[in-house]
């Protein structure tokens, strides 16, 4: 393959990709994964800064081109928390998205513009609400009595607290399977069940009792669901729902106009790897697929170890579904209902700002995760498996673990060489780390090198340390230069935070334990 050719099966005709093939092996912008591995070691996590800027720059060309007012990005930093990704993208003029106290300062760590910075979760303590009106941040209100404690703690420091109401807009018409469960719900039960977003009965009354408030200015409305499907139809019907009810609660409180609107993210990379091994999964759990193997055992052990030489091949095949639409189209879809619905609420925009909050989307492509293979082990009986097994493993992945993402893969020194075999990449903890289950590879040996695509969004700033297993470096590439921006942590770093007890450290006798019974 050559230069700007995507990898990994998608075939996504026009799509900028940091990836390419030369020589048989996968390169990021333009060094060669295989070198990359050898300098900094494996595990590693590589991000490309062409891509991350290619990506900020094409969203907001994209919303701009559809909405008639400015348009604020505002990327999630809990996808991608390294402050390098975070200074690119200040740099691109972008804003935040933060949940926590921690990830608050690390974007304030960079000159970011203060009132692109949203400030989003329940629960936030009172010294965390005092942090963010003295750096003049938006405080996305998500629960219900949040009102009265910010104006008390915006009143003691003098100041005009920026605010805007995170909404949770009821929509039977999302009918179809949420993404984010492996069991058959419809979105709609799920975004309900969901702790996130005030519920419509409480709206109203908030509204006004933040507009009459001294020390609160009621800048917007807010509204993020993620991605429980990567369809235009959910847009659609997402913003239709949150236009209508954006229109209700606007007439409520008697002209009221919004500076802001955000309709936060969810959309999917190009590559999406969200729950797609769900379908395999599924089968195993269902009501009918587990009596029909349990009813299997009782014609005795070879009929059942046959069965299963017929059925594991079955399970372990995939096929990637479609591409998803481009942020093109999204963005027309988008902006187009959300439009419609205001102005049929008779809603003025003109100089109304649009934000935008991408997370997976904003960072997903523009890394890889790259790991060593460190043996190969297979059988034959009672029916044929294999397993690749890497010196990484899913709690460096968590994200893609807790998601049931299938990350694309390849073998990055083999790049051109044709499927052989079919395989489990598995990780070196002690769980199953099932990393990816039935991959296609050519034949690997020791040695050779994966590459774990579209892994830059939610698996870094999700790794933990189990196994005592140290995270990790990161490696940003701009062109031929890559540099560490977070280094891979030591054993040392491991037990940073262990303290012993003195009294655990001293000799028996120092215990007052002689032995005696």
């Amino acid at each position: 393959m050559g230069r700007g050719v995507v990898v990994g099966g998608a075939d996504l005709a026009g799509y900028a990709d940091c990836l390419s093939t030369r020589d048989g092996h996968l390169y990021v912008e333009e060094l060669d994964t295989v070198d990359l591995a050898a300098r900094f070691g494996t595990p590693l996590f590589v991000l490309s800064e062409s891509q991350l800027r290619g990506n900020v720059r094409r969203f907001r060309a994209a919303f701009a081109a559809q909405w008639e007012g400015p348009v604020d990005v505002m990327p999630a930093f809990k996808a991608n928390t390294t402050l390098a990704s975070r200074r690119i993208l200040t740099d691109e003029g972008a804003g935040a998205d933060v949940y926590s106290p921690g990830e608050l300062e690390g974007v304030l760590s960079t000159p970011v513009d203060r009132a692109r910075v949203s400030v989003n979760g329940g629960g936030k303590s009172r010294e965390y609400l005092a942090h963010c009106v003295h750096e003049g941040v938006r405080i996305t209100v998500e629960d219900v009595d949040e009102i009265e404690l910010v104006q008390a703690v915006a009143a003691e420091q003098g100041r005009t607290a920026k605010i805007r109401l995170r909404v949770k807009p009821t929509v039977p018409n999302l009918w179809r399977p949420t993404d984010f469960s492996q069991l058959t719900i419809p979105i709609d039960l799920a975004i309900q069940v969901y702790k996130s977003g005030i519920p419509p009965e409480f709206l109203v009354a908030m509204g006004r009792r933040a507009i009459a408030s001294p020390n609160i200015d009621l800048v917007g409305l807010h509204v993020h669901q993620g991605r429980h499907h990567a369809s235009l139809w959910f847009w659609e019907g997402l913003m239709s729902k949150f236009g209508k009810l954006a229109g209700e609660l606007i007439a409520a409180w008697d002209g009221w106009q919004p500076q802001e609107i955000d309709i936060g993210g969810g959309w999917p990379s190009p590559r999406d790897p969200l729950n797609e091994e769900t379908p395999r999964s599924e089968f195993v759990l269902t009501a009918l697929g587990f009596p029909f193997l349990a009813g299997l055992r009782g014609l005795g052990a070879s009929v059942y170890h046959r069965a299963l030489n017929r059925l594991v091949p079955v399970l372990s095949s995939h096929r990637f579904r479609a591409p998803p639409p481009t942020i093109e189209e999204y963005a027309a879809v988008a902006v187009r209902t959300l439009r419609r619905e205001l102005q049929a609420a008779r809603v003025s925009t003109d100089g109304v700002r649009l934000q935008i909050e991408p997370g997976r989307s904003m960072y997903g492509d523009a890394g890889i995760h790259l790991a060593r293979v460190k043996t190969i082990k297979k059988q034959t009986r009672p029916f044929p498996y294999s397993w690749v097994l890497t010196d990484t493993t899913t709690f460096f992945l968590a994200g893609g673990h807790f998601e049931r993402s299938r990350f694309r893969h390849v073998v990055a020194n083999k790049a051109d060489w044709p499927g052989a075999m079919t395989a489990d990449l598995v990780g070196h903890s002690c769980f199953a780390d099932q990393i990816v289950l039935g991959a296609r590879l050519p034949e690997v040996a020791p040695g050779d090198l994966i590459a774990l695509l579209d892994t830059g969004a939610y698996q870094e700033s999700s790794a933990s340390n189990f196994n005592a297993l140290a995270r990790p470096a990161t490696v940003l590439v701009c062109g031929d230069q890559a540099d560490v921006v977070r280094r891979a942590e030591t054993v040392e770093d491991v037990y940073s935070r262990d303290t012993v007890p003195l009294r655990l450290l001293g000799s028996p006798e120092s215990r007052g334990d002689t032995g005696d019974d």
